[in-house]
C-alpha cells in the first residue's frame, strides 16, 4: 500500500486510517496549549504500548516522516514532508498533519532514544539531565508511564555519553552494565525489561542521582575534578562517600601526574599520519613505554602506602581506569576544570 501512495492527501489518509483511527484527530487538531500537548502524549502513550509486526506502532509512525537518524533527517520519497504536495492540502488537512507530525516527532525521539525538547514535550525546563528536579518529578508523577520509562532510558544513556566523553569511567561502566538486585536482571531497553513502569523509572533516576549527588558532593569539599576521578577510579566504582585514606592516594597520584607525567607523551617525533603503533618511529614507542611503566610503578607504589590488601591489584579494572587516567594526563588532557563533569 505505501508504495503505491502518490499524493500527500493519499498519505495522509493513509496515516490517518492506520495510526489515528478513532482518535478524535479532526477535533484535536484546533487544541492548543496544554490541552493539545495532552492529546499529543496521550497518543504517544498508545502507540508506544502497540506493536506492528517487531517494532513499536510509535515507530512505524516515525519511519513514515524519518529516517532512524538523530535530528529526525527527512525520508525524501514523503510527500507530506513536500512543501509543495503540502500546497495541495486544505487548511484542515495541514492541521492534522501538523498535529501528526509532533505525535510522529515524539515518537521517532522515544522510540530511537534520541534526547528532545522536555519544554515541548512536557512543558518543564529544558535540562536533560537528572539535576533538572521539574523532570524527575515529572517522570515519577506522570500517568504516561511508558513515555516515563522511554525518557529515563534517554536519560541514562545520555548520561552514559556525556561520562564517556568527560572519562568518567566508573560511572560510565556502571551505567552502561546497570543491574537491577530487586529485580535480578539488567536494566535494558523498555521493550527489553520486565521491570514495572514506575519501578524502572526510580530505579534508574535513583542511581542517575546517587551519581550526580557524588560530584556535587565533590564540589562542596572542593575537590578537583581529575581527583574525584582518581579516588573513584580507585574504588572501580562511584561510591556512596569520600574516604579519606582513598582521597589521600588519589592525592599522591594527583600530585606525581600533575608535576611528573603532564605532557610528557606529547612528543615531536609522534607520527599523525602513521597508520598503527607499530608504524610510530621506535623513540615514541620506547619513551611512551618507560612514562607508562613508571607510572604503573607509582600506582604500586601508592597502593602499598595507602590502601589496603587487595586493592588495585595490576589486573583490576581500577589498576586499568589510573593507567588510562595517566595515559591521558601525559598526553596534555590534564586538569580541565572548565569542562569539569
Amino acid at each position: 500500500m505505501e508504495n503505491q501512495i502518490k499524493t500527500a492527501k493519499e498519505m495522509l489518509a493513509w496515516i490517518e486510517k492506520n495510526f489515528f483511527k478513532g482518535a478524535g484527530l479532526a477535533k484535536a487538531s484546533k487544541l492548543e496549549g496544554d490541552e493539545r500537548r495532552a492529546y499529543v502524549l496521550s497518543q504517544v502513550e498508545r502507540l508506544l504500548t502497540q506493536k506492528h509486526g517487531s517494532s513499536l506502532l510509535a515507530m512505524w509512525l516515525s519511519d513514515q516522516f524519518w529516517t532512524a537518524d538523530e535530528g529526525r533527517k527527512e525520508f525524501k520519497d514523503q510527500p507530506l514532508l513536500s512543501l509543495k504536495e503540502q500546497q495541495t492540502l486544505t487548511d484542515r488537512e495541514m492541521a492534522r498533519l501538523r498535529l501528526i507530525l509532533e505525535v510522529a516527532g515524539l515518537c521517532h525521539d522515544l522510540s530511537l532514544h534520541f534526547t528532545f525538547d522536555l519544554n515541548e514535550a512536557f512543558g518543564i525546563k529544558n535540562v536533560f539531565w537528572v539535576s533538572n528536579k521539574q523532570l524527575v518529578e515529572w517522570l515519577s508523577a506522570t500517568e504516561y508511564e511508558h513515555i516515563a520509562m522511554h525518557t529515563a532510558y534517554i536519560l541514562k544513556k545520555h548520561a552514559i555519553g556525556v561520562y564517556g566523553y568527560g572519562h568518567y569511567e566508573p560511572a560510565q561502566d556502571e551505567l552502561a552494565e546497570f543491574f537491577s538486585i530487586e529485580y535480578d536482571e539488567l536494566v535494558r531497553e523498555p521493550v527489553r525489561t520486565n521491570i514495572p513502569p514506575h519501578a524502572y523509572v526510580k530505579i534508574i533516576t535513583d542511581e542517575l542521582l546517587r551519581i550526580d549527588r557524588h560530584w556535587q558532593r565533590g564540589r562542596r569539599l572542593k575537590l578537583k575534578p581529575d581527583l574525584v576521578m582518581l579516588h573513584d577510579e580507585i574504588y572501580g566504582v562511584v561510591p556512596n562517600q569520600f574516604d579519606k585514606g582513598v582521597l589521600a592516594a588519589a592525592q599522591a597520584l594527583y600530585d606525581y601526574m600533575d608535576k611528573e607525567l603532564c605532557g610528557r607523551l606529547v612528543l615531536k617525533e609522534y607520527n599523525y599520519n602513521a597508520s598503527s603503533w607499530n608504524d610510530q618511529p621506535e623513540s615514541v614507542r620506547r619513551i611512551t613505554a618507560e612514562v607508562l611503566k613508571q607510572f604503573a610503578d607509582k600506582i604500586r607504589e601508592v597502593r602499598d602506602l595507602y590502601l589496603a590488601e587487595g586493592w588495585v591489584t595490576d589486573d583490576s579494572l581500577s589498576f586499568s581506569y589510573l593507567m588510562a587516567h595517566g595515559q591521558r594526563c601525559g598526553y596534555g588532557w590534564w586538569r580541565e576544570e572548565d569542562e569539569a563533569l
